[in-house]
């Protein structure tokens, strides 16, 4: 059988681009198949990351917009304040980083055909037909095409996903910092290998990048001012009328403005995440990127237009953010973790969004996905020496051994988030306060491990002392307690 690649890789994404780099340097001819026009564009991502990203991967410090300390936690009425002594998360301008890593990949000797959106794959043959009636066929696949992945369809059943909305916004009242025409820290560069210096990830629950990623081309340049005055207080869940949501806003942003407005720490040093139960297991982010302009998203089970209802509802009562300007819009899938998810048929494997390799807690993929790009190519490459795909199981084995427990532990805390309310969060957050939880989840939390801190609160018997007596049955079902 001939073929006309070592391995094709379908998604020039982040993962795809790194693995292509991996298994191009060992001298393996490899080809990306690009459905995208332009790498990255849109913007599928709130771009922060783990420090822990300098050490896993490459990435050049001019794609690097702001490092942060921390992060400001808040239910409705209660904050609590998570940092480390240095900077803990990398804020990063990821439409420039993936333009960065398949350049890499290129250098190295890979090929990239970009507008070649595959349409059908045969993983025993490993033909790959795109729609652009390019035809290709590989002695391995890799599908590494996101949550809508062909590779995946082929051999799973269909994705679970939450939903997500970002916007970039500027401040109004100063302008030092947003520079459009001269490539600084805001900027769309649609034809350069740098991109949106202004991008998305986001931890601290003890988190990791959120990463969602679009269907469709959504992202629009609209530099509209907010000043909304009358949401028409549509529902969340079900699109009904829903007359409480813009009171609840006024007051988690009246008692948190204080703390984001007049922080005894640099505003820029920190995350803000609003938990509200409304948007449970995802939650709100307010990232700043520079000294004026900030990514605001959220990921829910809630659909597009009441996502965009609930933002604008945060910034229309947040007075820091009421006259801002809406500099772009994304919406996007986040795939949610399937435990029972096959990675690999005959002679193609799934990695990244495709497997749903994602985090249950932040939707966060990135440093998750680059260490997984080392499984893989090990893989891939003793199969290509040995000339034996079933070599390629152990890529499948070898990510559940290393990766099961912790993404457990994160699908647990999930589905405790879940049963929760505002008034439950509320006491949450009060008696985490009590029981000196900030310190703890500044001195465990681990935005790449979490299981850590979560060891860390149930040999304190935390657990049980935060969550209502009420849900006591609950927690022990979710959690396996005898």
């Amino acid at each position: 059988m001939s073929f006309d690649y070592d391995v094709v890789i379908i998604g020039a994404g982040p993962i795809g681009s790194t693995l292509a780099y991996k298994i191009a340097k060992k001298g393996y001819s490899v080809a990306i198949l690009e459905k995208k026009k332009e790498i990255g564009i849109p913007l599928q991502c709130a771009g922060i990351v783990s420090k822990k990203l300098k050490d896993i991967n490459e990435i050049p410090d001019s794609l690097i917009l702001n490092e942060v300390k921390g992060a400001y936690l808040h239910s409705l009425s209660h904050d609590l304040r998570v940092k480390k002594d240095k900077n803990e998360a990398l804020i990063i301008d990821r439409i420039g980083y993936d333009k960065f890593l398949a350049k890499r990949a290129i250098d190295a000797g890979a090929i990239l055909f970009k507008q070649s959106k595959v349409i059908a794959v045969d993983s025993k043959s490993g033909t790959i037909l795109c729609q652009n009636n390019r035809k290709v066929k590989a002695k391995i696949i890799v599908g590494a095409d996101g949550p809508k992945s062909i590779a995946s369809d082929s051999f799973n059943h269909s994705f679970k996903y939450f939903n997500a909305t970002q916007y970039l916004i500027e401040i109004n009242n100063k302008h030092d910092d947003i520079g459009y025409s001269n490539n600084e820290n805001v900027g769309y560069h649609s034809n350069e290998n740098i991109g949106f210096h202004s991008n998305e990830n986001i931890g601290f629950h003890s988190n990791e990048n959120i990463g969602f990623h679009s269907n469709e081309n959504i992202g629009f340049h609209s530099n509209e001012n907010i000043g909304y005055h009358n949401n028409e207080n549509v529902g969340y869940h079900n699109n009904e009328i829903v007359n409480e949501e813009n009171k609840e806003f006024k007051k988690i942003n009246k008692d948190s403005e204080s703390i984001i407005n007049n922080k005894t720490d640099n505003s820029n040093d920190f995350v803000d995440i609003f938990a509200i139960s409304k948007i449970l297991p995802g939650f709100l982010w307010c990232i700043p990127t520079t000294k004026n302009s900030y990514r605001i998203g959220l990921f829910s089970n809630n659909d597009y237009k009441n996502q965009k209802i609930i933002l604008e509802d945060f910034l229309s009562t947040n007075e820091k953010f009421k006259n801002c300007s809406i500099v772009e819009k994304y919406n996007g899938k986040i795939p949610i973790f399937d435990k029972n998810k096959n990675l690999v048929t005959d002679r193609m494997i799934l990695i990244g969004d495709a497997a749903s390799q994602i985090k249950p807690t932040t939707g966060g993929g990135l440093i998750l996905g680059f260490d997984i790009c080392n499984l893989a190519s090990d893989a891939i490459i003793k199969s290509l020496k040995d000339d034996d795909i079933h070599i390629l199981k152990k890529y499948e084995k070898n990510f559940k051994k290393k990766y099961s427990k912790e993404l457990s532990y994160q699908l647990k805390v999930q589905q405790t988030l879940e049963i929760l309310s505002d008034d439950d969060l509320d006491h949450m957050f009060l008696k985490l306060k009590e029981k000196n939880a900030e310190e703890i989840i500044s001195k465990y939390g681990d935005m790449d491990k979490q299981s850590v801190l979560v060891k860390e609160f149930i040999k304190r018997g935390i657990i049980f002392s935060i969550i209502p007596k009420a849900f006591f049955r609950k927690l022990i079902s979710i959690w396996g307690f005898k």
